[in-house]
């Protein structure tokens, strides 16, 4: 080989490697939170990160633990995150609020609503209006909490009798195994096996779903920043294709779920992440709708009744518009989004 050509083939060498260098760079940055401490039910997610589906979309994912859905809204409205998991109702309410900052939902994760309120048997309370003169104990962001007007209304809870106290979200389920509260609000697949893990019997807890009094809620739903959705339109759309890959793969295998929450935080116990994710799968995830008509969109008079809901039950200063709460343009097609 002559000089001449030696050199060329160098420097074309040099070339596909500082092209090759640029592409892995070019990968667009996502920092995605969720809206609780991470485990088997976050497994769409974590499934994508583990599995490079997020990467093959050319998505540099970061997913970070939440501290509820009224943090993850604020967050999402100040750009601290790219993208997240609120809770839809908590959307709105930041929506009709704040119409110069309103961002719409954009797939929708639980197509009903884990939302309940938790008691131990041994209370006594064996209906929501005893609820009325009791201590309840949550922490201020949890979307459970923000909707329990809604489901007091519903029921007939005079909150004004309640004792209501602010706790830290790790405490929930110790202070009310203690005794200390009455009752907390929560997504029913956490409080039942956090409350068992803290060696409370299944026999000792009851709980109120909000979907059984009157309430067909959606809830945890994908959402994006307005500069993220304005600015990465394309990214948006291939981070929601890669999960909907990951959440395709946990309904067909839960199992899968459940290693890579422990892949991701090794300090979870992996038969509470199974249980966990039996009961969110059963009552929220994979439901009889989502088994006829795929996953992440939502049924658009249905929506409608629960904006009129929520703007009723919170005073909104006004009732958000459908398009301001749900934009379904960025989803994958119907036949990637159905259950193989």
């Amino acid at each position: 080989m002559t000089l001449k050509r030696h050199l060329a083939v160098i420097g074309l060498l040099l070339m596909t490697t500082v092209m090759g260098s640029v592409a892995a760079n070019a990968q667009t940055k996502v920092r995605f939170t969720l809206d609780w401490i991470p485990g088997a039910t976050h497994g769409a997610f974590l499934i994508a990160l583990q599995k490079g589906y997020y990467k093959a979309e050319g998505l540099d994912v970061t997913i970070d633990r939440g501290k509820g859905s009224a943090e993850v809204v604020r967050q999402l409205a100040a750009d601290v995150y790219d993208m997240g998991f609120p809770d839809i109702n908590v959307l709105m309410d930041f929506n009709s609020k704040n119409p110069e900052q309103a961002f719409p939902a954009l797939m929708s994760g639980y197509e009903e609503a884990p939302a309940a309120i938790i008691v131990l048997k041994s209370s006594g309370i064996t209906d929501p209006k005893q609820l009325n003169g009791k201590h309840l104990g949550s922490a201020p962001h949890d979307s459970t909490f923000k909707l329990f007007p809604v489901f007091a209304k519903q029921t007939g809870i005079d909150i004004s009798t309640m004792k209501i106290q602010s706790i830290d979200p790790g405490l929930r389920e110790v202070l009310l195994a203690q005794k200390k509260i009455d009752a907390i609000p929560g997504q029913v697949f956490n409080s039942l096996l956090e409350l068992k893990a803290k060696g409370v019997p299944a026999s000792d807890v009851s709980y109120f779903m909000y979907k059984d009094y009157g309430l067909e809620l959606y809830a945890n739903s994908v959402a994006a920043s307005r500069r993220f959705l304005k600015e990465k339109p394309e990214a948006v759309k291939g981070f929601l294709r890669a999960t909907m890959k990951g959440l395709k793969d946990m309904a067909r295998d839960p199992e899968i779920a459940v290693k890579a929450a422990i892949a991701y935080e090794p300090l979870l116990n992996p038969d509470i992440e199974r249980d966990r994710l039996r009961v969110a799968m059963e009552c929220c995830i994979v439901t009889p709708t989502v088994r006829k008509d795929g996953f992440g969109d939502v049924n658009q008079e249905r929506l409608r009744k629960i904006i009129s809901l929520i703007t009723e039950a919170y005073k909104l200063p006004r009732e958000p518009k459908l398009e301001e709460v749900f934009d379904p343009a960025y989803l994958p097609s119907l036949s990637d989004r159905k259950i193989n």
